[in-house]
């Protein structure tokens, strides 16, 4: 049957398809399980996103292409994909390329699934420019697309849902500054920041850094302020801790923006013992980025939401079906947490399945 003929497909062509782009590594794939039907309501829409909508009651299969696979963020975002296929009864796996954030294995997978006619795509871009021409193609087949946590236009797509990157970067440094000019580090009479983040590349953590830097400059014009990247690993986010400290021997304020190297941060802070040096404002909230704030090594963490992310397209692909086209821009929001907030926040986790 369909469902299932591209699910191995699309496998297939994951390991074939890799020698053409000169990769040495083959993607490899992490299906979701198969979803169960019980039913829900549609969100309200306004417009039809396609000249007919598809019939409701009938079970789709849905493509995740992803960035990587598991931890913090993108583990989340697949487990409330996985919810919301269970319960609008749909099937979909849940698929990223073997090295995390390659972008090139990103549009070979999506063209794999445009190619075998996924029903729709929810996807995360990295770059728009090289994104192009396969998201053309699947506008030109009429499958919905949706992406989290990055966008590209409303050519190329139908909606996106994830954090306001202007929204998070003045949050970013509007906490910064809050723990900066509390008593544990009003030593301090200016700012001089890293903000270590997954790529370079990354339109939307470019944008958020420039709300950073906008808002530390708009208080601390004289403030230094360093962008660098970490690639989602948390012994590259050390390792660049550790030598910006040595650049920069008065810093005092360190900003995570990827999940995955954020421990890696808060690591070296512990085993250094920075804690009283360095205001450090960690992303996401994994059970163990939590333990890192009660341990002192991060000051607080700001959680994106990855769960809502991956639940919510669902049902914006499922409202698009249906002719109802949801808002093109979707917030996810953000929240705080420090060490008050903590154990609320581990229960929220819980109820989700996110923590033991």
């Amino acid at each position: 049957m369909k469902k299932k003929a591209l699910a191995m497909i699309l496998a297939a062509a994951m390991v074939l398809g890799v020698t053409a782009c000169g990769s040495s590594e083959a993607p490899a794939t992490a299906p979701t399980e198969e979803a169960s039907a019980s039913g829900d309501e549609a969100q309200e829409g306004e417009t039809p996103a396609g000249d007919e909508a598809a019939p409701a009651g009938e079970s789709k299969d849905i493509m995740f292409v992803s960035i990587v696979t598991g931890g913090v963020a993108w583990g989340s975002a697949q487990k409330g994909f996985e919810d919301a296929l269970a319960e609008v009864g749909w099937e979909g796996q849940y698929v990223s390329p073997t090295t995390a954030n390659d972008t090139a294995g990103v549009i070979q997978l999506l063209d794999t699934a445009v190619t075998n006619k996924a029903d729709g795509i929810i996807t995360v871009i990295l770059d728009t420019e090289q994104a192009t021409d396969v998201l053309g193609k699947a506008r030109e087949a009429k499958i919905p697309v949706v992406t989290c946590n990055t966008f590209t236009t409303e050519e190329l797509q139908d909606c996106w849902i994830g954090t306001d990157p202007h929204n998070m970067g003045v949050t970013q440094a509007e906490t910064a500054i809050k723990y900066l000019e509390s008593g544990k580090y009003d030593q301090y009479d200016n700012i001089t920041a890293c903000y270590i983040q997954t790529t370079l590349e990354t339109e939307t953590q470019n944008e958020q850094y420039k709300a950073f830097c906008d808002t530390i400059l708009e208080k601390y014009p004289e403030a230094t302020l360093i962008q660098d990247e970490c690639n989602s690993d948390a012994a590259t986010a050390s390792d660049k801790l550790a030598a910006l400290l040595k650049s920069y021997p008065d810093m005092n304020v360190v900003v995570s923006q990827d999940g995955y190297g954020c421990p890696g941060i808060a690591n070296y802070v512990e085993s250094e013992g920075l804690q009283d040096r360095l205001v450090v404002v960690g992303i996401d909230d994994s059970p163990e980025i939590l333990n890192y704030i009660t341990s002192g090594a991060l000051d607080c963490t700001i959680a994106q939401d990855f769960y809502t992310m991956g639940y919510e397209s669902v049902y914006y692909i499922k409202n698009i079906m249906e002719g109802n086209a949801p808002a093109f821009a979707n917030d996810s929001g953000t929240i705080v947490i420090g060490v008050d907030e903590v154990d609320e926040h581990m229960e929220l986790l819980k109820e989700r399945g996110l923590a033991d």
